[in-house]
């Protein structure tokens, strides 16, 4: 009886010691964690796909340890709600923007011509980039990491009329009678100006009603894909002038970050950056055939040249980039001019 009782004894130890070791990749490793993860985005746009796949391969690297449950459509919450949430460690992880709430220098990611081109984003805005660190060091003052940085386009001019149809007299600085719309930053604001504009104010919520109704004739704050996927009834005109890139950075809360085991660290931070990847190439891909798609429907495409384009992104930088200097302070506009050699006169 007494080696029966023995032998059940070892037997147990021993289904607990292999129980125990099973999945376990490093000290710590044992743990089991379930995460949100709060997007901006509908649940079949692009960057939600991406985070979708990043939460999938983390799951599948960390042998199910780490599960991240996406939602999409701000279901958490508004974006000003979120990024404190992820700071307070109330939400794990958010892909959304920074309110100036926190800290006035997220303006700094409204100011006009930080990048005109995917090749740009890619070199200033992933890691190691001159806009990820000024991101990093705003988000780090919460107590939050910046995990990659999701291009969501370059903003153009969508408008159901301009009195002409030439890229230079359309951004100009000669004064204009087209109405445009503008999101309530003054930054949008001092960007249409500087082109001779006259804004207004209204929520993007009613903007395609307000161009319908003539309460404005068109808009800035959209990129091509957007003005085609949401506007293409009420335009009849893109400029494509890439004057503001849109961004969403992926956020995590930094103490839960560095509370993981060394390679669960690695298998996050690698799947995020390939999301910011990812998304990048596509938006590349959809900005292009936004363009033709809109040719096709009857909108008139104005696209400038090089040169029409450096000259317009040389004159809104000497222009508006002054203006942000009671947002983003003295020394982030003096770093910003001295990274991209603009001289302020």
């Amino acid at each position: 009886m007494k080696k029966a009782v023995s032998l059940i004894l070892v037997m147990a130890l021993l289904m607990t010691v292999a129980l125990t070791g099973c999945g376990k990749k490093s000290e710590g490793s044992d743990e089991y964690y379930e995460w949100s993860l709060s997007c901006e985005y509908s649940s079949d746009n692009h960057q939600t796909i991406a985070l979708q796949e990043a939460a999938k391969e983390i799951e599948e690297k960390t042998d199910g340890h780490i599960k991240i449950t996406v939602y999409p459509n701000m279901a958490l919450g508004d974006y000003t709600v979120v990024y404190g949430q992820v700071a307070s460690g109330d939400i794990e992880i958010a892909a959304c923007p920074i309110s100036p709430e926190y800290d006035k220098r997220a303006e700094f990611l409204s100011m006009p011509y930080l990048a005109t081109s995917f090749e740009e984003f890619e070199k200033d805005y992933f890691e190691g980039g001159f806009v990820y660190d000024v991101i990093a060091d705003i988000a780090g003052g919460s107590g939050i990491k910046v995990m990659g940085v999701l291009n969501a386009g370059f903003m153009g001019l969508g408008s159901k009329s301009f009195p002409a149809e030439d890229f230079a007299t359309l951004t100009g600085t000669s004064s204009k009678t087209t109405l445009m719309r503008v999101p309530g930053n003054q930054v949008y604001k001092d960007v249409m100006g500087a082109m001779g504009y006259n804004t207004t104010n209204i929520p993007y919520s009613d903007l395609y009603s307000a161009m319908q109704n003539g309460l404005c004739e068109g808009w800035l704050g959209g990129s091509g894909l957007t003005n085609y996927d949401a506007f293409r009834d009420v335009i009849k005109y893109f400029v494509d002038c890439n004057v503001i890139n849109e961004c969403i950075p992926i956020f995590m809360n930094q103490e839960l970050f560095d509370s993981l085991p060394e390679d669960y660290q690695t298998i996050v931070a690698d799947a995020f950056k390939t999301a910011q990847t990812t998304v990048n190439d596509e938006r590349s891909e959809q900005e292009a055939q936004a363009l033709k798609d809109m040719e096709s429907y009857g909108i008139k495409v104005i696209t400038p040249t090089d040169e029409e384009l450096a000259e317009l992104r040389d004159r809104l930088r000497q222009e508006v980039w002054p203006k942000m200097v009671d947002s983003i302070g003295e020394e982030l506009l003096e770093k910003t001019c001295e990274h991209y050699g603009v001289t302020l006169s």
